[in-house]
């Protein structure tokens, strides 16, 4: 089998309109809200209505064999799909994409479409701002606990990976354990050469099929566990590995989720290894769960020891372990209250405990290596004031940070994708690792456009009780502002240093103008962290070849 029949295939489904977009039109809108809740019953009876009526058009019968077949794992006329098909019939049998009998017709594995979100280039060719999928039925469409060798199709996890990936073009890059080949077929769209490995021999099927479908040919699908297959450094490393902490005290073990490694090791191990494998300014993006205890106020920015490598690790989600064994135990398909669901629970709740676990957090963990080969040493009030977790390593390399923050408000409205935004952040921190307080202070800074400031008063009152910033991009983040670090916001317009601002600020508030200076110091940083205020933009630039600290 040639990628030339299965890439004619992917052009027949998406002619007949098989896009998620089409789909949403066809069946409305509170169908599709009823799929986000895992409830595939509203659109199954949709398309099975409209296959039985001889009076729907061409377009409709067409598009609803598909869902029927591809994605809701049902059986259909042979002659429905020979129609909907045409000449790709064969390629799609020839394939293992369908199993048809004389009468009828059905598909073992799931080819679900896929719209392209913001962020991820398109334009190359007709149709391209869709993908086709393929992967293993899941609990969308049959009640069976499923087995340890599921290939899972694209999840919430999967779809936070493409948003938060850079897409700027590299040379080569990778894609660690690919599962269905999702994050491997959009790194095509922008890396000359893409490494896609997995230890699962299915998975790797699937996501070439996947790749097949796509037209895809710059990938090269390598077997083996995590790093292992990769044979030389990459440019760009994405990874949503197997994070699932399951108890080894169990039988259950799904290896598309779960690595079979006790705890959060899987991932302690991976993120430990990467910096190795990045080349020099080359960057990761990885998802992941670990383990929290009270006694320990640590994360994955602990587990990298190379000086060159900065870590921002994003807190996504917390969950204490009932709600975590909870979720996941759903996810596997054990039906709630059954002895199986409750010996399950049990077994997750004693793992957890032998660990003194309170808390799994789902986070992202973004690394970038160095490409500055002079180490230096930080000062030790490179960092004074800051009042967020972010810390320089010593005798790192300039501008590098090992840094964790717990952000739990949902993204807001971003236009350009949130890998842009993230990758902003990376920049200022970087600088900031590496600027002291008289750099700040001597640094002019501007507001993000995004922002909003509410001020709050009590009735009656003529000064505010409270004044808060919102941003309108990222993650939405609030946060709480004092009348002087209002006033800087106020007039950052890149034209006045902070401490000239600062000044300005001390005479109208008859406050002691170097106090004042240190106070904006270590606020500007916080807000400089998140993106809400930017430094001149010379900063940014020179911070990726500063050899020295001031």
């Amino acid at each position: 089998m040639t990628d030339q029949p299965l890439a004619h295939l992917g052009e027949t489904l998406y002619r007949a309109g098989y896009t998620e977009p089409r789909l949403r039109q066809f069946w409305g809108s509170s169908t599709s809200e009823a799929l986000l809740r895992n409830n595939a019953a509203p659109a199954i009876h949709h398309c099975t209505r409209a296959l039985a009526d001889q009076s729907a058009t061409a377009a409709d019968r067409a598009i609803a064999c598909a869902a029927l077949l591809f994605h809701f794992h049902r059986t259909v006329p042979v002659t429905e799909i020979r129609t909907l098909l045409g000449e790709s019939f064969d390629t799609a049998a020839e394939a293992g994409l369908i199993i048809a009998t004389d009468d009828e017709a059905i598909a073992p594995f799931a080819l679900t479409p896929y719209a392209l979100p913001v962020g991820v280039p398109r334009g190359f060719r007709p149709g391209d701002e869709n993908l086709y999928l393929v992967a293993d039925h899941g609990t969308l469409t049959t009640p069976d606990v499923l087995d340890g060798e599921f290939v899972l199709g694209l999840g919430g996890a999967g779809r936070t990976l493409v948003s938060i990936t850079p897409r700027d073009h590299v040379g080569v890059a990778a894609d660690i354990g690919t599962g269905c080949g999702i994050q491997a077929l959009l790194l095509a769209r922008h890396c000359d050469r893409v490494i896609a490995t997995d230890i699962s021999h299915r998975a790797l099927h699937l996501a070439e099929l996947s790749a097949g479908l796509n037209g895809v040919t710059t990938i090269e699908f390598r077997h083996g566990s995590l790093l292992e297959p990769l044979s030389g450094p990459v440019d760009l490393l994405v990874s949503n590995p197997p994070f699932v902490i399951t108890p080894r005290s169990t039988d259950t073990t799904f290896e598309y989720r779960d690595g079979g490694m006790i705890g959060d090791e899987l991932v302690r191990e991976l993120f430990a290894q990467i910096p190795a494998n990045l080349t020099p300014g080359g960057r990761s993006v990885c998802l992941g769960n670990w383990e929290a205890a009270s006694a320990k106020d640590e994360g994955p920015e602990t587990w990298v020891s190379e000086d060159d490598t900065s870590v921002f690790v994003i807190e996504r989600e917390a969950l204490d372990p009932t709600a975590y064994a909870e979720t996941w135990i759903r996810d596997g398909g054990i039906v709630r209250a059954s002895s199986a669901w409750n010996e399950a629970v049990a077994a997750w709740l004693d793992d957890f405990a032998t660990r003194a676990v309170d808390e799994i957090v789902f986070g992202y963990v973004l690394m970038s290596r160095s490409d500055n080969d002079v180490p230096t040493i930080g000062s030790e009030d490179s960092a004074v004031g800051a009042p967020t977790p972010d810390h320089r390593v010593s005798g790192a390399a300039a501008g590098v940070f090992k840094s964790r923050v717990r952000v739990t408000s949902a993204p807001a409205n971003n236009p350009r994708g949130l890998a842009e935004f993230l990758t902003t952040i990376v920049a200022i921190r970087s600088w900031l690792a590496a600027a002291g307080p008289e750099e700040i202070a001597a640094t002019a800074f501007t507001r993000s456009p995004d922002l909003v400031e509410h001020r709050h008063f009590v009735p009656g009152q003529p000064e505010p009780s409270s004044i808060t910033l919102e941003q309108g991009i990222g993650f939405g983040q609030i946060f709480d502002l004092d009348t002087a670090l209002a006033g800087f916001v106020s007039v950052a317009d890149g034209t006045l240093t902070l401490r000239q601002t600062a000044g300005a600020l001390a005479q109208l508030l008859e406050v002691d103008p170097t106090a004042l200076e240190d106070q904006l110091v270590a606020q500007v940083r916080a807000l400089c962290a998140a993106g809400a205020l930017l430094p001149d933009g010379g900063c940014l630039e020179s911070s990726t070849t500063r050899t020295t600290v001031d």
